[in-house]
């Protein structure tokens, strides 16, 4: 079984495989879609800002950007409070004042501005956990620009609230302080990330077919870094690089795809699982504009659960389909154990994969007794379903298990938490699990059959080798036999076999029989490459009763 954990503040994955075993879902196949809800009920508003100063030449490069006393006051007193490992970056705090000034407001921070800052500020990180204070009036009290004694309660609470929030690491801390609204309001902010990699300096903007060198190594307990990459298309690769076992990290990264947007996201293996130690952007051919454009959601009090349910699923399948990927069916039985994870992280305060009650994703679908030949998961804590689909898109890992070309089906449940503030329109957090998996044998075509000796007459052909001799006889023998083992035909004893055998007039006789999740594992099978031309060949395919899965008959004659 293959995982990978993400590890972000706000959103977490895990990418699996797992062979699950035990009785089929109950859920009826021609659902196809969650039952209720609508994403017209959730109001989306887009709109604009401007990034400041000019924009970073190379990722890993400290950036030039004085703090004014009110960012310096908050920065010292982190500093006094927190006993560990921190460090200021002032990339990050030129991020996070352009972030206080053009966010829609404390409760907005969507995360298509937050990477597009990110880019332009030079951060190679993983989006930060940002923390949010504001107060009433600035030109009153200047706290936008000075500490005074308006403003201390504030700046305490703030400054509280991100010592909690740390434990041990390395990590770095951005300030950004800035009058909102006209002036009718100080908003103050601190963007803590834990860096987890140390990567040399490398060019933000390349040319058209340009490559930079990826170097770099793991902190701390991590090991087994990987890359992977989405180019301006659309297409999820993982990239080659040379690993050592000290964690270094030696590859090259290139425009290879076309001009416009690469993402690129280093992973790594650390003491809770995989996470991610770097997400960024690299832009061929392309420059970056100042000029930003985004939207962000407006949940109000009237949506419910049902409603975000089905415009993160809408929004999934629209993405799918936008790519020539066949859409996912809904599945009863996966939502429910999709709802019972996210309840279970609201309940006791976390957003990740394994929880101490129920374990692991593959864990809780056969405790469910749902069977899937792949399991995948994304968790998310956000505010709205297009925030947390976005956020899952720009990130490769997430962006794999929404794209998945294994996987048939999918469930997915939401949690609301209470209002993050008393303030009016405050949001309520989201906690939203995405379950997707392989029901067996969902992938097979109404004539699995023929069509299978369609698909393995183009792999020969691909490979130059000689069209295979399909038996009319040996076929109607290898259906009959796959169809009575997994039940969907009369019983077939061993005389009658051998009897029916006899009848085609063969010398020679030799059976293989294949049991598979799904289709596309018949078809992969090497043994279609292997066998003799000159040969007669047979092959039956039957859907077990009990489990979903396939039965693969072969009968090679001579």
């Amino acid at each position: 079984m293959r995982r990978i954990v993400a590890k972000l503040p706000a959103l977490i994955l895990v990418l699996g495989l797992a062979c699950e075993r035990g009785s089929t879902s109950s859920t009826d196949p021609g659902a196809s879609a969650p039952r209720g809800g609508s994403s017209r009920n959730i109001a989306e508003v887009s709109t604009s800002a401007r990034s400041s100063g000019e924009p970073a030449e190379r990722y890993g490069v400290e950036r030039e950007h004085p703090l004014t006393p009110i960012e310096q006051t908050i920065v010292d007193q982190i500093d006094k409070k927190f006993r560990g490992d921190l460090t200021h970056d002032r990339g990050l705090s030129a991020m996070v004042r352009d972030l206080a000034i053009t966010t829609p407001s404390r409760f907005d921070l969507p995360p298509a501005l937050i990477d597009a800052l990110m880019a332009w500020h030079g951060i190679a990180d993983p989006q930060p956990m940002v923390i949010v204070v504001e107060v009433a009036g600035s030109s009153e009290h200047g706290c936008d620009r000075e500490p005074a004694a308006a403003c201390d309660e504030a700046v305490a609470a703030l400054v509280d609230e991100v010592v909690r929030s740390l434990g041990k690491g390395h990590w770095r801390v951005g300030v950004g302080v800035s009058a909102v609204e006209g002036g009718a309001r100080t908003r103050m902010m601190v963007a803590v990330v834990e860096r987890t990699v140390e990567l040399e300096p490398m060019p933000i903007e390349l040319p058209s077919n340009g490559e930079v060198a990826l170097r770099g190594k793991l902190i701390g307990r991590r090991a087994s870094p990987r890359i992977e990459r989405v180019d301006p298309h659309g297409k999820w690769t993982r990239v080659a690089a040379v690993v050592g076992s000290d964690g270094s990290i030696d590859a090259n990264l290139r425009c290879d795809a076309g001009k416009g947007v690469y993402q690129v996201e280093i992973l790594a293996d650390g003491e809770t699982g995989p996470e991610v130690v770097a997400n960024f952007r690299l832009f061929c051919a392309s420059e970056r504009e100042r000029e930003i454009e985004f939207s962000y959601e407006r949940i109000g009090p009237k949506v419910d659960v049902a409603d975000v349910v089905r415009g993160n699923f809408d929004l999934l399948n629209q993405e799918r389909a936008a790519r020539g990927l066949s859409t996912l069916a809904w599945d009863e039985q996966a939502a429910a154990v999709a709802q019972a994870h996210s309840a279970d992280m609201l309940a006791n305060g976390f957003v990740g994969h394994v929880s101490p009650t129920t374990g692991d994703a593959s864990t809780r679908f056969q405790k469910a007794g749902i069977v899937g030949t792949v399991v995948r998961e994304n968790v998310a804590r956000g505010y709205g379903p297009k925030g947390i689909h976005e956020s899952l898109m720009n990130s490769p890992g997430h962006r794999a298990n929404l794209l998945a070309e294994d996987v048939t089906h999918v469930g997915i449940g939401v949690v609301f938490g209470e209002p993050e503030s008393t303030a009016a329109n405050a949001p309520r957090p989201v906690f939203l699990t995405q379950n997707f998996y392989a029901k067996p044998g969902a992938d097979a075509p109404r004539n699995p059959g023929p069509a299978l000796r369609t698909k393995i007459d183009q792999i020969r052909e691909d490979l130059s080798l000689a069209k295979l001799g399909w038996h009319a006889g040996l076929g109607k023998l290898a259906q009959a036999r796959a169809e009575a083992i997994t039940g969907q035909g009369p019983a077939m004893d061993d005389d009658d076999y051998r009897e029916r055998i006899g009848e085609l007039g063969m010398t020679s006789l030799e059976q293989h029989q294949v049991s598979g999740g799904n289709f596309a594992a018949l078809v992969e099978l090497e043994l279609w490459q292997q066998l003799d031309g000159k040969a007669k060949v047979g092959i039956g395919v039957a859907q077990a009763k009990q489990g979903g899965g396939l039965v693969l008959v072969i009968l090679v004659g001579h």
